[in-house]
């Protein structure tokens, strides 16, 4: 058995795409995952499951558009790569940890639109992309900035899910 972090993306934001964590729990329970534990209602969810990530992947997301109706992305990273992704984190010490973000993208962005969004003016707001994981630092915050999912994923052509650092120390906490 493995233990995989699911991070769904957009769901229970201004009454969008809304899942209760319980009916949740429940749902991934009955289809014969183990151990399903959640973490607040952004769409963080442990289990474990002797499936591979791709078909834990894919489960989950028939699973939620077939029983609740929803087309959401779903994100599924191991252990390992949580735990490296805060390794990787190039502001460690340097940043508020609620407003330091470590998102997950669906495939490596190519060079060309890193460049492009590189070469734009973000302010005093900072992202660095470390594989297939972008970091940003949004000094006033999520409401004020334009960096968010949307943004990324419309900038660099993937897909995306972020969590802040508080979440991410949380999430790595409850799969030791």
């Amino acid at each position: 058995m493995t233990k995989h972090i699911i991070l769904l993306r957009g769901i229970n934001v201004s009454g969008k795409n809304s899942i209760k964590m319980q009916d949740l729990r429940l749902l991934l329970t009955n289809a014969g995952f183990d151990e399903v534990i959640s973490y607040i209602q952004s769409g963080n969810i442990i289990l474990s499951s002797p499936l591979a990530k791709n078909d834990v992947k894919s489960t989950i997301h028939h699973l939620i558009q077939e029983k609740l109706g929803l087309d959401i992305e779903v994100f599924v990273i191991t252990a390992e790569e949580l735990h490296q992704a805060l390794l990787n984190n190039p502001f460690q010490m340097e940043h508020e940890p609620n407003k330091l973000f470590i998102t997950f993208l669906s495939a490596q962005p190519s060079t060309d639109l890193v460049n492009k969004l590189q070469a734009k003016d973000h302010g005093q707001e900072e992202f660095q992309l470390i594989n297939n994981v972008l970091y940003f630092y949004l000094p006033d915050g999520m409401a004020k900035s334009k960096m968010n999912n949307n943004y990324f994923e419309k900038s660099l052509k993937v897909k995306a899910t972020g969590r802040n650092l508080n979440t991410v120390q949380k999430l790595i906490s409850l799969i030791q």
